[in-house]
């Protein structure tokens, strides 16, 4: 027992610094995107960040298929905004986050029983399969932590039919990162 928890924590801590190398990573590529190609950068961000139906819209459909872009990504686009307007797009985009999570926990509960589900994903969903043998609703924390992908695991979750009241309370530290990452980004708005 206490080897699987050394073991969990490692798991974690590794993830975790993962998550702030990636964001190390896409603030530089930012920075040098911005320099580079300062016209560029800008059409993007003003076409983005003006436009908040459109950035959150993004945001959604980005959560709902794996986590194509970073949220990380839309909190940089939203640091020029007053301080309110940022907290708000922040908070907007845990409610989405959270919100796509369960809808692929739903998806994944309906498709577990199709054959094609088996055929396609069951194969390459098995070093999940690993980690939840492993750590259990741990392993729901971690992704809803760090940059593993929360809406892939929380389609497998749900083709598992893991509990979904225990999805709910171990994705809801999805908050907590929103939130650390909220502020960290915030912080980067010289920087950037």
């Amino acid at each position: 027992m206490k080897k699987q928890k050394k073991g969990f924590y490692n798991y974690f801590t590794k993830n975790l610094i993962k998550g702030f190398l990636y964001l190390a990573v896409l603030v530089v590529l930012i920075i040098i995107f911005k320099n580079y190609f300062q016209e560029q950068h800008d059409a993007i961000e003003h076409w983005v960040s003006d436009d908040y139906g459109v950035m959150l819209v993004i945001f959604l459909i980005s959560e709902i298929f794996v986590g194509i872009l970073p949220p990380e990504l839309f909190m940089i686009w939203s640091i020029d905004d007053p301080m309110m307007v940022y907290i708000a797009i922040v908070a907007t985009m845990t409610v989405i986050s959270l919100f796509a999570g369960w809808i692929n926990y739903w998806v994944g509960k309906k498709i577990s029983t199709k054959h094609f589900f088996h055929r396609i994903f069951k194969r390459r969903l098995r070093k999940f399969q690993r980690r939840y043998e492993q750590y259990g609703g741990g392993f729901i924390v971690v992704a809803a932590l760090t940059p593993l992908p929360f809406s892939l695991i929380s389609l497998f979750t749900g083709s598992m039919s893991y509990p979904a009241k225990k999805y709910m309370v171990y994705s809801s530290f999805r908050i907590l990162r929103f939130i650390v990452y909220g502020i960290v980004v915030w912080h980067l708005e010289g920087v950037i």
